[in-house]
């Protein structure tokens, strides 16, 4: 949401991505800041997710893909908004979105136009039943998925520490693993402690790298 705190990981002395919502007042901002850092810059599409279980559907946002839409509008949505952030926009993943990711038919809307664009998409997994594996697999696209735990559910440094332990764990098995965390609500505690653990990450023998290198 705000330039000024996409500034505190783009100082950050390691690869890394980070997405932007579109259509909101500084994306445009945000998305300049990342390439003039040089970091990898994502789209974070909005995408309707399940309503809660107090019955409350939640609101995901300007520029969201919503259960009315079909595979046009969904594809128009999509271009518009990559558009709103470019140029150099890499690849893009899901913002909330539980509910659109469960529907292979509109997944499969949304990965034509990764192939239509040349960017990859990353399933940010916000529910265990995804249908993006099999719109993939019809299409023989490859894709990016996230299996290491959010690191900031809990905004608190030792929670998100253990976090990102447990994302570690699922490098160690997979051979790399996508950690997703939230620029604006962790900014506090995040940048930090990434530029404090970074160095002991690489003498244990970890690398960094950006989604599109994991292709």
């Amino acid at each position: 949401l705000h330039a000024d705190h996409v500034k505190k990981y783009t100082a950050l002395p390691f690869p890394i991505a980070i997405a932007v919502l579109p259509r909101l007042a500084q994306s445009k901002q945000c998305a300049a800041e990342i390439r003039r850092a040089g970091k990898e810059l994502m789209l974070h599409q909005p995408m309707q997710a399940h309503a809660y279980t107090s019955g409350t559907v939640p609101n995901p946002g300007p520029g969201a893909i919503l259960p009315d839409m079909n595979s046009a509008q969904i594809a128009e949505t999509i271009r518009s908004n990559l558009d709103d952030i470019r140029p150099g926009v890499k690849g893009f993943n899901n913002h909330e979105g539980s509910l659109i990711t469960e529907n292979e038919i509109k997944m499969g809307a949304v990965l034509e136009v990764a192939m239509e664009r040349g960017v990859y998409f990353l399933d940010s997994r916000t529910t265990g039943q995804t249908a993006v594996p099999q719109s993939a697999l019809e299409r023989d696209l490859p894709y990016i998925a996230r299996f290491a735990p959010f690191l900031d559910n809990k905004i608190d440094r030792t929670a998100m520490l253990a976090e990102l332990y447990k994302g570690l764990e699922v490098a160690n098995k997979n051979g790399y693993a996508v950690i997703i965390g939230h620029v604006d609500k962790s900014v506090n505690v995040l940048p930090q402690l990434l530029t404090d653990i970074y160095p002991h990450l690489v003498q244990a023998g970890y690398k960094f790298a950006v989604p599109s290198q994991l292709r």
